[in-house]
């Protein structure tokens, strides 16, 4: 399956699609790959397309949130279906930051499923006064992807931050800590010469997000997380997701999402990377 990034604005807001994963990327090394995804989604769609809204951010004590959902279904000569299903919230006052994320990804295609993932995740920032430019964070997350060969995986990290920039309705934020996990295999994984069905680790965290408004009508989200393994020094995860958002009324968006997932340890028969882009329609709750 090839994957082709659209070159033109859907001409209706009721048209939206999801393409499903893609499982046959030629991989570079992990952070190269993600920084040029990172720079090239930032400046071809960030300037040039419509993509996913993102959620109200108002230092004002109030949760927000954001819904986004693309769906697909072919039939006939080609069957396929999918799904897209996101809820963002976030609660931000002058101090801190507290957000939270649930996902849910399906697709099939004649009848074999290509991608069942569903996650969830809570991050809480906390300013240290009064110089407010650096913070403590803690983060707890859980995620199932079993055509990825991942039954399960339950995560907590904690670590220090800052703020590269912080103005009304826009950040950037940097941070780095350790993190520890709790993962199971649906097919065993080859740990230097050793099958695994699941595995206790502790890493690294080291991540950067930016929220980002390009015009009055358009914002951008990128996200980029590197998870290096303390325990087993070959594994490094890549976590790249890159939203961008153009307005076609008060609450309601135009929406495009790219994800990618790199694991330096894939089990047998699968593919390192798993890339995917979603579009579909966005609307704001405030």
């Amino acid at each position: 399956m090839t994957l082709k990034t659209p070159r033109t604005r859907p001409r209706h807001p009721a048209f939206f699609t999801s393409a499903p994963p893609v499982r046959a990327l030629a991989v570079a090394p992990a952070v190269a790959l993600s920084a040029a995804l990172s720079a090239a989604f930032t400046l071809v769609l960030g300037l040039a397309a419509p993509a996913q809204a993102q959620v109200t951010v108002k230092p004002d004590g109030q949760w927000r949130s954001l819904t986004t959902a693309g769906l697909t279904v072919n039939s006939g000569n080609t069957r396929s279906t999918a799904l897209n299903v996101a809820l963002d919230t976030v609660r931000v006052t002058e101090s801190s930051r507290w957000s939270a994320l649930g996902q849910l990804l399906y697709t099939d295609s004649a009848g074999q499923t290509t991608g069942e993932r569903a996650l969830v995740s809570s991050q809480y920032n906390g300013d240290f006064e009064p110089w407010r430019t650096t913070f403590a964070f803690v983060q707890a997350a859980g995620l199932t992807d079993r055509p990825a060969n991942t039954r399960n995986r339950v995560s907590l990290s904690t670590g220090l931050g800052a703020h590269l920039l912080r103005r009304p309705g826009e950040f950037w934020d940097v941070w780095a800590g350790v993190s520890v996990a709790s993962e199971s295999y649906v097919r065993p994984v080859d740990f230097d010469g050793t099958f695994r069905k699941s595995l206790t680790d502790t890493g690294l965290v080291l991540a950067q997000e930016a929220n980002l408004r390009l015009s009055p009508s358009t914002t951008l989200r990128q996200k980029l997380v590197l998870l290096p393994s303390l325990r087993e020094s070959s594994l490094v995860r890549t976590e790249f997701d890159g939203q961008v958002s153009v307005a076609v009324s008060e609450r309601v968006s135009l929406s495009t999402g790219l994800s990618l997932r790199h694991t330096t340890r894939p089990a047998p028969g699968k593919r390192a990377t798993d890339l995917t882009l979603v579009t579909g329609l966005s609307l704001r709750y405030d």
